[in-house]
């Protein structure tokens, strides 16, 4: 029986995300292709949050109310945060995250729900007690973001007044996280998933290197 056989799905699919991104990371890297490569992003982003929900167990109406609560939360804030500035700071957003309504892409509430996800996992396998598993999931998603946003900016996903991110930003990041993080836990939900750490490391990995990447070009 060979290497490949013999593993799990979820690693064969982690392997698969990993080359996957790598390549991105690699187009993304030139000029040429870059645009390109940048138009796959709502769809990329798209297909990891069907896959974490595809791992994703109990599956109950509870489950899928919050899930829902959270993603459509996540795009009207951003909605009054385009709008009015107030929340974040003065930002747009840019082409490459597709459909927009109000000046927001829709695919945006997909993305908060994704990282909420992989923070709520990642930290309630902690022993620490809930208050900060909530605390610390905030601080895990400001850092994401501090490193999230020279990497979004370059890849024309949002862009700020000035070219100046401000501190607003980062402190609204933290208190809407302690939000919707206090929600998960408010209700108890149970977030078992096979994939969620591999694939929040996997897209951890791309930013970081394009990072560092666009450090130099």
């Amino acid at each position: 029986m060979s290497l490949i056989s013999r593993m799990s799905q979820t690693r064969k699919i982690l392997i698969i995300l990993v080359i996957f991104y790598a390549f991105g990371v690699f187009w993304l890297s030139f000029p040429p292709t870059k645009g390109i490569i940048e138009t796959l992003t709502p769809y990329t982003l798209l297909m990891n949050l069907l896959l974490l929900m595809l791992f994703h167990k109990p599956w109950t109406v509870k489950h899928i109310v919050l899930f829902a609560v959270i993603a459509v939360s996540g795009f009207l804030v951003e909605v009054a945060g385009v709008q009015s500035g107030l929340v974040f700071g003065d930002y747009q957003y840019d082409h490459v995250l597709g459909t927009k309504i109000f000046g927001t892409p829709l695919i945006i509430g997909v993305n908060w729900l994704m990282l909420i996800y992989f923070v709520y996992h990642l930290t309630g396998r902690t022993k620490i007690n809930r208050l900060l598993q909530i605390i610390a999931g905030a601080l895990m998603m400001v850092t994401y973001d501090i490193f999230l946003e020279p990497v979004a900016i370059r890849m024309n996903m949002w862009n700020w007044s000035d070219n100046q991110i401000p501190v607003q930003n980062y402190v609204a990041w933290f208190f809407i996280s302690i939000v919707f993080l206090s929600l998960l836990h408010i209700f108890k939900v149970k977030a078992e998933n096979k994939i969620s750490r591999g694939l929040m490391a996997v897209q951890a990995g791309f930013i970081l290197s394009l990072n560092i990447i666009y450090r130099f070009i």
